[in-house]
């Protein structure tokens, strides 16, 4: 994955990890591995090549953020650091991110909130999409740096009425997330395992900011996918 780092200073950088590196162990597997939400994950996929993300303006508007919640009463653990995952097809579409942030109107899903307000994150790293994964699927994983704020647990909303940003809260989660396992079909494990963040401006309007603060780009690594058991049957073809 070329990094593409030219003139970038205030910017964003794309700063490559060698996959032999202790960063690429520590700061890219470990938030990738810890969370899968499916046991045979682990053995189904491979991640290659990453880069880290440095955009100062981004991680400046993450930190004010999170100093001015601080200071508003926000506790610990409001303000604990996550991670939240993002799919992408195109990696040229997973560096613009290193620019622009996560922009609202991202994902499709509308379950929790107005897409058009706010974005929605994977909680789990092998759980990005609504469909099951192809056997050697290959794609690119965006990790975002995400602090949830205060949560606010909603009912899912699958009518033309989309639920609107919730006055002093800055997530939505569903209010099935404590019934989602490993038994559940990736549909349904995708929408009920959604953040919906996003950041209502102070001036009473009710708006939100195009891109939300408390979601920073971290990385971007790009991966492959092989389907446990249709490796299996292909090694006994081979027999």
């Amino acid at each position: 994955m070329e990094s593409g780092t030219d003139g970038a200073s205030r910017k964003g950088a794309l700063i490559p990890v060698p996959e032999s590196s202790d960063d690429f162990r520590n700061n890219i597997l470990v938030p990738l591995l810890s969370a899968h939400l499916y046991d045979e994950s682990k053995q189904c996929f491979t991640y290659k090549s990453a880069v880290l993300i440095q955009n100062p303006n981004l991680e400046e508007k993450y930190n004010a953020l999170r100093a001015k919640k601080r200071g508003m009463g926000y506790s610990e653990e409001d303000l604990k650091e996550i991670y939240g995952f993002l799919l992408f097809e195109d990696v040229n579409k997973a560096k613009e991110l290193g620019e622009t942030g996560v922009l609202n109107g991202n994902s499709t899903c509308s379950t929790l909130g107005d897409p058009a307000k706010g974005v929605y994150l994977s909680m789990y790293s092998d759980c990005v999409d609504l469909h099951r994964w192809p056997h050697e699927k290959s794609g690119y994983i965006a990790i975002i740096r995400l602090t949830q704020g205060r949560v606010q647990t909603v009912s899912e909303n699958f009518t033309p009425n989309l639920s609107a940003p919730t006055e002093g809260f800055d997530c939505h989660m569903s209010d099935q997330l404590l019934s989602v396992s490993s038994k559940n079909s990736s549909f349904r494990a995708f929408e009920r395992t959604q953040f919906y963040i996003y950041e209502l401006l102070d001036d009473g309007s009710g708006e939100t900011a195009p891109s939300p603060s408390f979601a920073c780009p971290f990385a971007i690594v790009s991966f492959s996918y092989k389907d446990s058991k249709a490796t299996l049957l292909a090694r006994q073809e081979q027999r």
